[in-house]
């Protein structure tokens, strides 16, 4: 694995919510049925074992540790203004659907998440769609919480794939300084979708993956997904 060296700096990062891009994303229905059950789910998640050594596990709910309030949102950048990722994608349905969830920390400088979730039809399909052009037309941006804190950088998004069972993949890597500290910041996330299915990984901090390990990370993830798809 190719890991850089996160140095002995930490970057406070109460500026950035990392877009729930799909989360909205689900059945028209609330009766409809999602294809993954609760455990099969959690069974895909990325774990200890696909990290490199120092990380522990840490409640998915405490991973990040700021208020939302104090944290400035991606949905904020002007290159996305015409697609709020938080609503624009919301369909009904959604807060049926299964998640799970998972957070590994190391040193309290970098935080990964692993989540899956299963949506009840194909509406995800055309949520992808979207979400992976808006990210594309975003390079230079900045955005700033309601305390005044934020980020000056740049995103840069692709689309390759983690393995050929995948139906479609958003990777996005995000680099700047946060505001007015100037500190460094690190962030890259993913999302996967094998049928109506996705499973997300997210790498927040210092030291973080490589682009080729976080394609490892994304990879271990989806593979179990497709295996559990079929059963």
């Amino acid at each position: 694995m190719n890991w850089r060296r996160s140095g002995s700096a930490r970057a406070l990062l109460p500026v950035l919510v990392l877009p729930v891009v799909l989360a909205g994303c689900g059945g028209g229905s609330s009766e409809a049925t999602s294809t993954l059950t609760q455990d099969q789910l959690e069974s895909v998640l990325v774990t200890l074992d696909d990290l490199p050594a120092g990380f522990v596990a840490v409640p998915a709910s405490s991973a990040g540790g700021e208020d939302d309030s104090a944290r400035a949102s991606l949905n904020d950048a002007e290159c996305l203004e015409g697609l709020d990722l938080g609503t624009d994608l919301q369909l009904d349905g959604a807060d049926e659907a299964p998640t799970a969830e998972a957070s590994f920390d190391r040193a309290s400088v970098l935080t990964i998440t692993s989540a899956a979730t299963s949506y009840a039809d194909d509406a995800v399909v055309a949520a992808f769609d979207e979400t992976s052009e808006a990210l594309a037309s975003c390079s230079d941006f900045e955005v700033t919480a309601d305390n005044g804190s934020g980020i000056t950088g740049t995103l840069d998004s692709d689309d390759a794939a983690a393995s050929d069972d995948v139906d479609a993949q958003i990777n996005v890597r995000l680099t700047g300084t946060q505001q007015p500290t100037g500190l460094p910041v690190e962030i890259t996330f993913g999302f996967a979708r094998i049928g109506n299915d996705v499973v997300s990984v997210s790498a927040e901090g210092l030291g973080g993956p490589s682009a080729e390990s976080f394609q490892d990370l994304m990879r271990a993830s989806t593979d179990r997904l497709a295996d559990v798809r079929k059963g």
